[in-house]
C-alpha cells in the first residue's frame, strides 16, 4: 500500500478488527440457538450485517484497497469463513429441509413424491431423524429443491448424516471457488474483496448453509463460455443453475444474445453466426436439464408440486411487488408482476444486443447484465428472502456495481418480522397479526437504501479490468 507503512498497518488493523467482529458477532449470535435465544439471535445478525455494510462501504470507496495483495484477500476469506462456520443456523431452519432431502434422495432418490408430514411417526426411522422432521416448517409441502441440491444434500448426508455441517462445508468450498473465478477472470483486488467480506454470504451462505451461492457460480461459468464464444458449454452451465434454482431461467434471453468480435492483439475473435449459437446453447440446455431431472422423475416426481404452491401462496418481505398489489386487484396482481418483469427482460435484452457492437475494451464489464435480470426478479418478486440476493451479488461485483453490494448488505432487515419478532418477545405496536410479515418499516428502508445507492452508483463503481487472455 502506498504512504506511510504506519497508515498501512493502520488501515489492515481497523479493517481486519471490523470485519473479524462482524463474523464472531455471527457465534455469538449462535450461542443462543440451543436454548431459543431468538433476540440475541436476532441482535447478533443486525449488528453483524451492520458492521458488513461499513466494511463493504469503505472498499468501495478507498482506494487504497487496491494495492492490496491476493494472499491478504484470499486468507482473511479462509478466515472469516472459518469462524462464520462455527455459528449454527440464525434465524432459520431451511436446514431440516435440506438434512431430509439428502436422506431421501441418497436412500431413495425420492425427495419429490411424499412430504415430509407422511414421515411423522414412522418407527423404522432413528430418533435424530424424527427430530429434523420436528423441524422443518412446511411440512405439508413436498420439497420445491430442484435436482443439483438435491445432489448436494445426497453427497452430505454420505458425508455426515443428519448433520449440517456436512452441507456448510461443501458450501464453503463453493463460496471460495467463486472468488476465485473472480480473480482468474479479473474482476479486481477490491471487487473479489467486498465479495470475500460481504455479511450475507457470511450469514446467509456460511452460517445458515442456504446453497443459493451455487447459482451464482454456475452462472458465472456460463458467462465465461458466453465470452469464450461456447455455446453448448453455456446452455449445461446455465441448465446446472436453473437445476439449482429455477429463478436462473431469467439469464436466458441475455445468454443467448451471441457475443460480437473482441478486440485481441492485433485482430479480431470472430463471433458465430445468429443460428451456430442459438442451437447449440438450447440443445446443451435441454439436454443437460433431461439428464438432471430424468432419474427423479423416473423414481416420481420433480419439485413442480412445492414450487407451484410456492408461487401460487408465499408471500414475504416483497419490495416494488408491494406497488403492484396495491394499484391491481389482489387476484390479478402475481400475472401482471409476470407480464411486467418479461417487459423489462425483453427491453434489457434488446439494449444488450444494441449494445454489443464491436467491443474494443474487453471489459469484464462487456459481458451479460445477467445481475440485472436477477435484479429485476428479486424487486419485482412476491417473496424476497435475504439469501435469495446470493444469486446476483457475486455477479454484479464481478462486473463492477459495488452499490448493489453495499444495498444487500441491509438485506437481513427482513428478519424484523413478526414471526421473528414475536420468538424473540419484542412487542412491536406495528406489529401485524399475521404470521411471517415484515414490519413495513424495514421494508422502506430496504427500499430507500436501493434507491439511494443506485443513486450513488457512479460513486460506488469499481474499476473494470481487462478480462484474461482467453477469455474472449
Amino acid at each position: 500500500m502506498s504512504g506511510s507503512p504506519w497508515k498501512g498497518c493502520g488501515l489492515a488493523a481497523g479493517f481486519l478488527a471490523l470485519v473479524v467482529a462482524q463474523a464472531m458477532l455471527l457465534v455469538w449470535g449462535a450461542t443462543g440457538v440451543s436454548n431459543g435465544s431468538a433476540l440475541r439471535q436476532l441482535v447478533a445478525v443486525l449488528l453483524a450485517c451492520g458492521l458488513g455494510a461499513a466494511a463493504v462501504l469503505w472498499v468501495a470507496l478507498d482506494p487504497r484497497f487496491r494495492a492490496w495483495r491476493w494472499r491478504w484477500i484470499f486468507g482473511l476469506a479462509l478466515l472469516l469463513r472459518l469462524v462464520a462456520l462455527q455459528a449454527e443456523p440464525l434465524l432459520e431452519d431451511d436446514h431440516y429441509r435440506y438434512l431430509w432431502d439428502g436422506l431421501r434422495t441418497a436412500t431413495a432418490l425420492d425427495p419429490y413424491r411424499l412430504p415430509p408430514s407422511a414421515f411423522f411417526g414412522d418407527m423404522a426411522l432413528a430418533p435424530v431423524w424424527q427430530n429434523v422432521l420436528s423441524g422443518i416448517n412446511n411440512p405439508d409441502v413436498p420439497t420445491l429443491y430442484g435436482p443439483v441440491l438435491q445432489a448436494l444434500f445426497a453427497v452430505a448426508y454420505r458425508v455426515a448424516p443428519a448433520d449440517v455441517g456436512a452441507i456448510k462445508l461443501i458450501l464453503l468450498f463453493v463460496d471460495l471457488a467463486v472468488l476465485a473465478l473472480m480473480a482468474w477472470q479479473g474482476a479486481g483486488k477490491p471487487a473479489v474483496l467486498i465479495l470475500a467480506i460481504h455479511p450475507l454470504v457470511l450469514k446467509e451462505a456460511v452460517a445458515s448453509a442456504h446453497p443459493d451461492g451455487i447459482v451464482a457460480l454456475f452462472l458465472l461459468l456460463a458467462c465465461v463460455a458466453w465470452a469464450r464464444q461456447r455455446p453448448a458449454w453455456m446452455g449445461c452451465l446455465l441448465a446446472l443453475a436453473m437445476c439449482t434454482k429455477v429463478a436462473a431461467v431469467v439469464a436466458l434471453p441475455l445468454l443467448l444474445v451471441r457475443p460480437k468480435a473482441f478486440q485481441h492483439g492485433p485482430g479480431l475473435v470472430r463471433s458465430s453466426g445468429s443460428g451456430l449459437w442459438v442451437l447449440p446453447a438450447l440443445a446443451g440446455l435441454g439436454l443437460t436439464v433431461i439428464a438432471l431431472y430424468a432419474p427423479f422423475l423416473w423414481r416420481g416426481g420433480s419439485e413442480r408440486a412445492g414450487l407451484s404452491i410456492f408461487a401460487d401462496q408465499w408471500r414475504f418481505n416483497p419490495l416494488l411487488y408491494q406497488l403492484i398489489e396495491a394499484l391491481t386487484p389482489t387476484q390479478t396482481a402475481r400475472p401482471v408482476t409476470a407480464v411486467v418483469l418479461l417487459a423489462l427482460l425483453a427491453w434489457i435484452t434488446w439494449q444488450w444486443r444494441q449494445t454489443t457492437a464491436l467491443v474494443a475494451n474487453r471489459t469484464v464489464a462487456a459481458q451479460p447484465p445477467v445481475d440485472q435480470a436477477l435484479l429485476l426478479l428479486l424487486l419485482l418478486s412476491p417473496v424476497v428472502n435475504p439469501w435469495y440476493w446470493l444469486w446476483a451479488l457475486a455477479l454484479s461485483v464481478h462486473r463492477g456495481q459495488a452499490w448493489l453490494a453495499v444495498a444487500v448488505s441491509l438485506a437481513p432487515l427482513a428478519y424484523l418480522n413478526s414471526s421473528v419478532l414475536g420468538e424473540a418477545g419484542v412487542w412491536v405496536s406495528l406489529l401485524p397479526p399475521t404470521p411471517y410479515t415484515v414490519l413495513w418499516p424495514a421494508s422502506a428502508l430496504q427500499a430507500l437504501v436501493f434507491i439511494m445507492a443506485w443513486l450513488w452508483r457512479r460513486h460506488l463503481e469499481l474499476e473494470r479490468p481487462l478480462m484474461p487472455q482467453g477469455s474472449a
